[in-house]
């Protein structure tokens, strides 16, 4: 229980730290539609834009697992061998450049399709 406190502590300051690094990058703010993000994750310059882009995919990610029934198949399986995060971002956005039917959709509805369209289980 003693670990499992400091554990938790360490990880509240670290959040912490990191909504103070992010307090000044232009994020989206009330729109979670999948053009803001892409408008945000194309910009390659913006570091605190790229790291929100990929804190934001894996979060997307992780909740799939957590949600996903286990007594189903799973839909998204990425390998040991998948791409970089920034390879893994790159085609994101050119599969929604050629996909922008899904723009104005929830950003994390549309990354969970990429995932199984780019990265199904076989």
């Amino acid at each position: 229980m003693r670990l499992f406190k400091s554990t938790l502590c360490l990880l509240s300051a670290i959040l912490l730290m990191q909504s103070n690094a992010f307090s000044h990058a232009n994020l989206p703010k009330g729109d979670a539609s999948t053009a803001a993000l892409v408008d945000l994750c194309k910009n390659l310059d913006d570091i605190d834009g790229q790291n929100f882009c990929f804190g934001f995919g894996e979060g997307v990610y992780q909740a799939y697992l957590a949600s996903r029934n286990p007594k189903l198949k799973p839909s998204i399986c990425f390998s040991s061998d998948s791409s970089t995060r920034e390879a893994i971002l790159q085609e994101f956005l050119a599969w929604n450049q050629a996909n922008p039917q899904f723009n104005q959709e929830r950003a994390a509805k549309t990354l969970v399709r990429f995932f199984e369209t780019k990265y199904p289980c076989k």
